[in-house]
């Protein structure tokens, strides 16, 4: 099917340019945008060459000016492209903020330790937070801060890191949730539904960055519905962390149950590499820098990463970007040795 990226690009900016901004997080603004495909890219109201600049859907600096882009791979709703737009001119917002509270991802791709007590702990917090959307409860929120608590100390590597996700994923998708009830108030609420029943289903809590999004903007949805204040500035820490400054740490006995999702999720990758292996359509072979994958749904097991869509590495100047699905070989952190098509 091809999209016509000039229609779709006016359609969603009518709907962005209908959306009070000053509603959605203090001091933001749109953005210019940019739609693009495989072969074109309509940003600013023309079509524009397309370069390797445009990856993925985020924000950019695009001539000197930060944007946010969308890749566009199937026909979307344009109310709801245009609250996705507005998600990645979030990430611009925080950007040129200054936002110093990224993850690490290809750290975490690494270190980030699947754990069955971490994950079993993380899901009775998703659980507490989908209760406290149907009705909000003061000793409930207590629990629910208590269990986050818990986790930071015994789970410190991972908390730090879904935090961070929490934060500048979660925000985005806060701002982006703001947007669509502006536009579209069924749309709107339709999404709320969802996004509690996908945290509530333990098989989502692996690859752990993607849930993140959800619990970070549902987090914040909830402190907003019920008047409970949170920074919207660029500190240094995450809002999760600030608010479990003053509790106290959960104790209550608690059930493992992550087990058998854990074990599935590392199963499924084994397949994956061991047909990659098998198949053996080598791409790349000798000793590169791993400049970038696709983190939202990376997996790390045994020396090799699945990464999904793209793959950038070589010299951070002038990289190399290979599109498609890979298993890389990587020895030691952040090098490549050999690059196998899926």
């Amino acid at each position: 099917m091809t999209i016509d990226l000039e229609r779709l690009y006016r359609e969603v900016k009518a709907h962005i340019d209908a959306v009070d901004f000053s509603l959605l997080w203090e001091g933001f603004a749109p953005l210019k945008f940019a739609l693009y495909n495989s072969q074109e890219c309509f940003f600013d109201g023309k079509y524009i060459p397309k370069t390797d600049e445009f990856l993925g859907n985020t924000a950019i600096v695009y001539q000197g000016e930060t944007i946010a882009i969308w890749n566009v791979m199937e026909d979307m709703d344009a109310v709801v492209l245009a609250s996705k737009m507005i998600h990645e001119m979030f990430h611009g917002f925080q950007r040129l903020n200054g936002e110093a509270r990224f993850p690490d991802e290809m750290d975490a791709l690494y270190c980030y330790q699947y754990s069955d007590e971490n994950l079993s702990l993380k899901q009775m917090e998703n659980d507490v937070i989908a209760e406290l959307l149907e009705r909000f409860d003061v000793q409930k929120f207590k629990t629910l801060l208590q269990i986050r608590r818990l986790r930071s100390e015994r789970f410190a590597y991972e908390f730090h890191y879904e935090s961070c996700v929490e934060q500048i994923e979660g925000s985005a998708q806060f701002v982006e949730l703001k947007a669509l009830e502006q536009l579209s108030e069924k749309l709107y609420l339709d999404k709320i539904v969802h996004l509690k029943s996908r945290i509530s289903q333990r098989e989502n809590l692996v690859p752990v960055r993607i849930i993140c999004y959800d619990i970070g903007a549902l987090l914040l949805l909830l402190l907003k519905d019920n008047a409970i204040a949170f920074e919207t500035d660029f500190s240094d820490v995450p809002f999760a962390k600030r608010l479990i400054a003053d509790a106290e740490a959960y104790a209550v006995p608690f059930e493992l149950r992550m087990g058998g999702v854990i074990g599935a999720y590392y199963e499924k990758a084994k397949s994956v590499i061991a047909g990659a292996m098998a198949k053996n359509d080598v791409v790349e072979s000798g000793a590169y820098e791993l400049l970038g994958v696709n983190v939202y749904n990376a997996v790390y097991l045994d020396g090799h990463i699945i990464s999904r869509y793209f793959v950038m590495y070589g010299d951070k100047d002038a990289p190399f970007v290979q599109y498609g699905d890979f298993v890389i070989e990587t020895k030691d952190k952040g090098k490549m040795t050999k690059l196998y098509r899926i």
